[in-house]
């Protein structure tokens, strides 16, 4: 998914993402930081009427939401500790449906399912009609990962409500989470294809009809093999409807080592990466090690090398703290 937060594990900060419906507790919104903080980093005024949130304790239940992702990391095709889980295979819907599907029900939250197995849990407000906020992320993982990636934010949200329903909380909005189906290209080489069939990818839609795996079965028929897309090949049903939601946060680890070096618990992630990839094949003249001396060779492997160098010279030189440029798969 796309807006994220980096995470170092931190617990109790899961309840970033409700802030928005919580002030109105206060008295002096005026006075208050927090409603500060929000308007200025959203750019709009943070007005809620009164509800009847009237607890001021929230606590995590932090010793269940590590049982459960450790549980949530034994649905793997590899031994732990590693993590693998990839799209429509028995062990990614197991996950699915004997786990997220029923902690969600657990919770008390109406749980439904698209034609490519997005799941969302909803807890309705008592301004149903209002767009709801949702959060959530993913669980598959590609080979040997580890267990936080995307998991944190699905199991993380269901512990948020938890703790929200356990303080008498009630929202005015309907929060929903939100289980992303195959955020991971592992399977058939498309990133972030559940989410990008919601926000409506059109030329998506029509490329998976005729998308194969690397064993040649189409994304349809492991769909269908999964309980998904049923008789239907239009996923256009998927797509969602303009203003579903009001707004979308992600609880994410970081990935990345910034934050634990500088004893940072949480970031906001104010901008994101872009990436984008470039194929080239370098095509040489064999010969014998020996014989054909160095005026007379055309390596390959050579060639890649010089580009790979030039590559990480121009990131370096660039000067910008934030890209990122690698070479692989020689």
């Amino acid at each position: 998914m796309c807006l994220r937060f980096s995470y170092s594990l931190s617990l109790p900060l899961l309840f970033l993402f409700f802030l928005g419906s919580i002030p109105s507790i206060l008295t002096q919104q005026n006075e208050d930081p927090t409603i500060k903080t929000m308007q200025d980093f959203s750019g709009y005024p943070v007005v809620e009427p009164p509800h009847p949130f009237v607890s001021n304790s929230l606590s995590v239940d932090a010793q269940t939401l590590q049982k459960q992702i450790d549980e949530l990391s034994t649905f793997s095709d590899t031994p732990a500790p590693s993590v693998t889980r990839i799209l429509y295979t028995e062990k990614d819907v197991l996950a699915r449906s004997r786990f997220i599907k029923y902690l969600m029900g657990l919770a008390g939250l109406s749980v439904r399912e698209d034609a490519v197995g997005n799941i969302f849990g909803r807890w309705d407000g008592y301004e149903p009609e209002l767009a709801a906020v949702a959060t959530g992320s993913h669980i598959d993982a590609i080979p040997y990962s580890g267990k936080y990636d995307g998991v944190v934010g699905v199991l993380g949200a269901i512990e948020a409500i938890n703790a929200l329903k356990r303080s008498g909380f009630k929202p005015r909005r309907s929060l929903e989470i939100i289980l992303f189906t195959s955020e991971e290209p592992t399977r058939f080489g498309i990133g972030c294809l559940g989410s990008r069939l919601l926000a409506g990818g059109e030329a998506l839609a029509k490329a998976l009809k005729t998308t194969v795996d690397s064993q040649n079965i189409s994304f349809l028929d492991a769909a269908r093999s999964a309980g998904y897309a049923k008789d239907q090949d239009d996923l256009s049903s998927v797509f969602l409807k303009k203003g579903s939601y009001s707004a979308f946060v992600e609880l994410h680890i970081e990935q990345g080592p910034i934050l634990e070096e500088e004893g940072v618990s949480i970031g906001i992630v104010t901008a994101i990466a872009a990436p984008a990839s470039i194929k080239v094949d370098f095509e040489g003249n064999g010969g014998h090690a020996g014989a054909v001396l160095m005026p007379s060779r055309n390596d390959a492997g050579l060639a890649a090398a010089e580009l790979a160098l030039s590559v990480e010279k121009h990131v370096l030189e660039s000067g910008s703290i934030d890209t990122v440029g690698t070479v692989e798969g020689f």
